[in-house]
């Protein structure tokens, strides 16, 4: 029999694909309270924890907000970086995306100072949802990995090109004076880097994903992998006038991990387009924070989404209808 999260998730998914069809005129113009209102929600990859919040954000909005004509789907995406993109183009109504990419892009910093000015500033801040620690898992067949340093010349998996991930691997770059063509990036995460270390292909593996990850669970379950500290300079720069932390992965956090293991990490957040009207992310946002058992039970590092953090990490202005919530519970004056 199928558990209540695989008919959930399953729900949201296919619920997305029937929709697919009857969407476009309905697009044209933002969503709007009360009226027939199609909400696209920006994730991940399809194997990632992002890609799962999305749906039971989805499944939840869609059994809980019938009164309102709301109906949710997920969207698989390349990941942060290409969330900002949909959200700037008006692709998606509301995404995940790592905390410092989502600020990154809303005040034109990093890889965002050559786009237009103020292209971002319509992406709002909605909640932050949880902790997203870099990991850094190297390989037992390259024991000489003890250091990001180390990497030169290795296959290493950075996750997609457009995420992240991705992007993180760049700064990283520029902190150590790697060159381009310094390591043999492989442009994978999730199912994909898993069955790259069954197979031998990678070196190591680069990419933020939230404690306990399902990914990172499964590649030391090989019994392959080991979890390397990050060095001390790039996690001081890293964190140096960011939204990023230092944060240590905790023992047990993933097997094999037996002592504590340092790196750095983000808050992964909800963000939502400006022009979503205010009174339907009031009712979206509310709906969250008034069901968090229900998002457990479909992804468990959704216990992390609770209101005494959710304005941890702020990217950018909060949207009107997520201040009213928050004024609403205390949060905001």
């Amino acid at each position: 029999m199928r558990t209540r999260r695989n008919l959930l998730t399953t729900t949201a998914i296919i619920g997305g694909l029937l929709m697919v069809g009857g969407m476009s005129a309905a697009l044209a113009q933002a969503p709007k309270f009360g009226e027939k209102s199609f909400v696209r929600i920006g994730t991940a990859g399809s194997g990632g924890n992002t890609y799962r919040v999305g749906a039971g954000l989805a499944a939840l909005f869609n059994e809980k907000l019938t009164d309102i004509k709301l109906q949710a789907s997920v969207q698989a995406t390349g990941g942060s970086t290409h969330n900002m993109e949909l959200l700037a183009n008006k692709e998606v109504e509301i995404a995940t995306a790592g905390g410092s990419t989502a600020a990154a892009a809303y005040n034109n910093l990093r890889q965002y100072a050559d786009k237009p000015k103020g292209r971002y500033k319509g992406v709002q801040f909605v909640s932050s949802i949880y902790p997203n620690p870099q990991w850094f898992v190297a390989m037992k067949w390259a024991p000489e990995i003890k250091s990001l340093r180390d990497l030169k010349g290795k296959r290493v998996a950075v996750g997609f090109i457009g995420s992240q991930g991705e992007s993180v691997w760049r700064r990283i770059s520029k902190i150590i004076g790697f060159a381009r063509d310094d390591i043999k990036p492989e442009y994978t995460a999730h199912q994909s880097a898993i069955d790259q270390v069954r197979n031998r292909q990678i070196d190591a593996y680069l990419v933020p994903d939230a404690a306990g990850s399902a990914t990172i669970v499964q590649m030391m379950e090989t019994g392959f992998g080991r979890i390397v500290d990050m060095d001390a300079d790039v996690i001081k720069a890293m964190t140096e006038n960011t939204l990023d932390f230092a944060y240590s992965q905790p023992v047990g956090a993933v097997p094999g991990l037996d002592a504590p293991r340092k790196t750095w990490a983000s808050s992964v957040v909800l963000v939502a387009r400006a022009d979503v009207e205010a009174e339907l992310v009031y009712r979206m946002t509310k709906t969250i924070f008034e069901n968090n058992d229900y998002l457990a039970k479909i992804h468990p590092i959704t216990r992390f989404w609770k209101t005494e953090t959710a304005l941890a990490g702020q990217t950018g202005d909060v949207h009107p209808g997520a201040v009213r919530y928050y004024k609403e519970i205390g949060l905001l004056k």
